[in-house]
């Protein structure tokens, strides 16, 4: 290989890497992390139950089978605003904490692999598994 065919090569493959990694950062932002990691359930739960939960969740539920569709409901406060997925990482986790709460007050609650979940658990479920098959 010539040199100057190794420059092209090598120019080349590192646009195609920071075009790659560009839209991937801006398809999956920062709270993807905090909306599809359950925070209660992966305490008793390891990655790979919480992923077939997910599986399962998005088997059950037809209309939930999107990422983008699942971070918006998970996104949605209980006044039905949305919620930016730009906010603070803290006030995320204390808004699905909050919805965790209030569907199992109100009995928003799913069976899925034979557990008692919040829809919000069940939800999060679904998004860790679209995010890491």
């Amino acid at each position: 290989m010539q040199r100057r065919q190794f420059l092209q090569l090598t120019a080349m493959s590192g646009t195609v890497i920071l075009v790659t990694g560009i839209s991937c950062s801006q398809r999956h932002p920062v709270s993807y992390d905090i909306l599809g990691k359950p925070e209660a359930l992966a305490q008793i739960c390891d990655l790979k139950t919480l992923k077939e939960i997910g599986m399962a969740y998005r088997g059950q539920t037809a209309s939930e089978t999107d990422a983008d569709k699942l971070s918006a409901l998970l996104l949605t406060d209980s006044a039905g605003n949305q919620v930016s997925s730009a906010s603070d990482q803290s006030f995320i986790q204390t808004l699905l904490n909050k919805k965790i709460d209030q569907d199992f007050e109100a009995g928003n609650i799913v069976i899925v692999k034979g557990w008692i979940l919040s829809v919000t658990e069940a939800r999060q479920c679904a998004l860790l598994f679209i995010n890491n098959p």
